[in-house]
C-alpha cells in the first residue's frame, strides 16, 4: 500500500511542478488568475442568484448542487488538513495565495465542475464549452500553486457524486 501512495505522491508533485514551474510565464499568469475566478464563491453566488431569477429550476438545482458539494469539500478540508503546496515547498511559485491554509480537496475545482454539470443538464449544448472551462479552472489552481493535482481530482469527483445524487432527489 505504501508503494502505491509513494507512487501517487511522486506523480502528484511531478505534475504539480510541471504546471507550476515549467509552464510559468507572464501571459499564462494573467490568464490563470482570471480563469480561476470562475470557480470562486463570489462567482457561484452571482450565477446562482442570476439563474434563480432567469430559470428557477436551474437556479435551485445549482444552489442545491453547490451547497451540498461545498459542505463536503469544507468538511474534508478540515478533516484532512493537507497544507497547500506553497506552504510545504519553498520552490512553489504562488500568485496571491488564498487565506485558507487547507489544500485537499479543491473547492474552486468542485464549484467550476458543479456549475458546468448543472447548467449543461438544462442546456446540453453548453456542455462542450463548460466542461473544458471547468477543467481549465482545475489546472489554474495547480498552476497558481494553490493545489496539488490530487486536490483538484478529488474536487471534481465530489462534484460528480453530488451532481448524481442531486439528480436522484430532484427531477433534472
Amino acid at each position: 500500500m505504501s508503494t502505491i501512495v509513494a507512487f501517487i505522491e511522486k506523480k502528484d508533485i511531478g505534475f504539480f511542478y510541471f504546471l507550476n514551474r515549467r509552464l510559468n510565464c507572464p501571459p499564462l499568469n494573467i490568464f490563470m488568475k482570471s480563469v480561476t475566478l470562475l470557480g470562486s464563491f463570489a462567482f457561484a453566488i452571482f450565477l446562482t442568484l442570476t439563474l434563480l431569477f432567469a430559470n428557477r429550476k436551474m437556479g435551485v438545482a445549482l444552489m442545491l448542487n453547490l451547497t451540498t458539494a461545498q459542505i463536503a469539500i469544507q468538511s474534508l478540508k478540515r478533516l484532512i488538513n493537507r497544507p497547500r503546496p506553497y506552504r510545504t515547498h519553498q520552490w512553489v511559485l504562488s500568485l496571491n495565495p488564498p487565506k485558507c491554509k487547507y489544500s485537499f480537496p479543491s473547492g474552486h475545482s468542485c464549484t467550476a465542475l458543479s456549475i458546468a454539470l448543472a447548467v449543461s443538464c438544462f442546456i446540453p449544448g453548453l456542455m462542450t464549452l463548460l466542461i473544458p472551462i471547468a477543467a481549465i479552472v482545475g489546472l489554474s489552481r495547480i498552476y497558481l500553486g494553490y493545489h496539488y493535482p490530487t486536490d483538484v481530482s478529488v474536487g471534481f469527483i465530489i462534484s460528480i457524486i453530488v451532481y448524481e445524487l442531486t439528480k436522484i432527489f430532484i427531477t433534472i
